[in-house]
């Protein structure tokens, strides 16, 4: 019993020391004026300290689910009237969304498999384009090397967010800095009765999320609930900033800690492999925005953000972040999730047909 007490007194209290620590990341990332600071500096300093410190950093696991139902509500709150007007203009760049990730599957696939010394199976699940929640349960249920799957995952994203803010700023005219103090400056005015039916929808999105089996369930139900709230005007504000930032540190803290797992020898051996497919994957998505945006006319920072192939919480939060198109770049992110839950089984089966793991 005491054992178990202890587990449950220091747990959140290391979640707490892991928060602070992300949000003077995030601090000093905004003093120096690099962009998304909150998510990037609170994934950087945590990385750092479980990597060079003997700090016991961790994170309660239900922390990233509720942060990822506030990113979700603040997903759906992008669903405005205007935007649904134009959704049909998203159908084309939604069916090259499914061609190019089937196509940086396997590309992460073959370099996995080719130089990273890994069985067909945790090759599989190692290059799928995001859908982390998705593998690391596939991953647990088919004896996968969790480990090198979730270690792979985690180096390729973050690659990918540190890409993001640069990419973006040669695709378009988007200030960064700018965009990250606006949201301090434009901060609505706190109303009970509709920010209260936010915090609503919060509660009964984590209770819905809980029981109902469907793929990203804490991201999609709060998106769905939020964004048909917003479409008929019954609410029409957001979610405060502060919350946002908690958030934002959440979710960077929840990456930078997945390193206290590894050794410097394990990330290397792993993680430079990941990354530089990650690089890859991100110049093949840039090159693919930039094409779509001069034959569709649409914005090339949304479509290069849609077209990334990362976590939905992750990239949808960059979207928030820097007011680039969330309603669009949430719709073809949780497409691809929906594709890798319908595929990834298939692909599973098939890879045992072919041959056994290697010993």
């Amino acid at each position: 019993m005491s054992r178990k007490s202890g587990i449950d007194f220091w747990q959140p209290a290391r979640g707490i020391l892991t928060l602070l620590i992300g949000a003077l990341g995030g601090l000093g990332f905004t003093f120096f004026g690099l962009p998304l600071p909150w998510m990037l500096g609170s994934m950087a300093a945590t990385a750092l300290c479980v990597q060079t410190t003997r700090l016991e950093l961790s994170q309660p696991k239900r922390w990233r689910g509720y942060a990822i139902v506030i990113i979700g509500i603040m997903l759906g709150a992008g669903f405005q009237p205007d935007v649904i007007a134009s959704a049909r203009a998203w159908v084309p760049s939604l069916l090259v969304m499914a061609l190019i990730s089937t196509v940086f599957f396997i590309i992460a696939y073959l370099a996995m498999y080719r130089w990273g010394n890994m069985n067909r199976l945790t090759a599989i699940l190692a290059a799928v384009p995001g859908g982390f929640s998705v593998v690391s349960v596939l991953s647990d249920r088919y004896s996968a090397d969790t480990r090198r799957v979730a270690l792979c995952h985690s180096a390729r994203l973050i690659s990918l967010l540190v890409l993001a803010p640069i990419m973006i700023r040669w695709v378009s005219d988007v200030d960064l800095a700018a965009a990250t103090l606006q949201s301090f400056s434009s901060a609505e005015a706190f109303d009970p009765l509709q920010h209260g039916g936010l915090a609503l929808i919060a509660v009964i999105s984590w209770i819905l999320g809980q029981r109902i089996r469907v793929p990203s369930a804490l991201l999609l139900i709060p998106l769905l609930l939020s964004a048909g709230l917003h479409l008929a005007g019954i609410i029409s504000v957001h979610v405060p900033v502060a919350i946002s930032v908690a958030a934002q540190v959440t979710i960077g803290t929840s990456i930078g800690v997945r390193f206290s797992q590894y050794r410097l020898g394990q990330i290397l051996h792993d993680g430079w492999l990941a990354m530089v497919i990650g690089v890859l994957l991100a110049f093949g998505a840039l090159f693919t925005a930039l094409l779509m945006a001069n034959l569709t006319g649409a914005p090339a920072a949304a479509l290069l953000l849609a077209y990334l192939p990362g976590g939905a919480p992750e990239l949808g939060m960059v979207a928030l972040a820097l007011g680039i198109d969330p309603a669009m770049v949430a719709t073809h992110h949780v497409l691809r999730v929906f594709m890798i839950v319908a595929a990834l089984p298939s692909l599973i089966q098939l890879s045992n047909m072919i041959t056994k793991p290697k010993s």
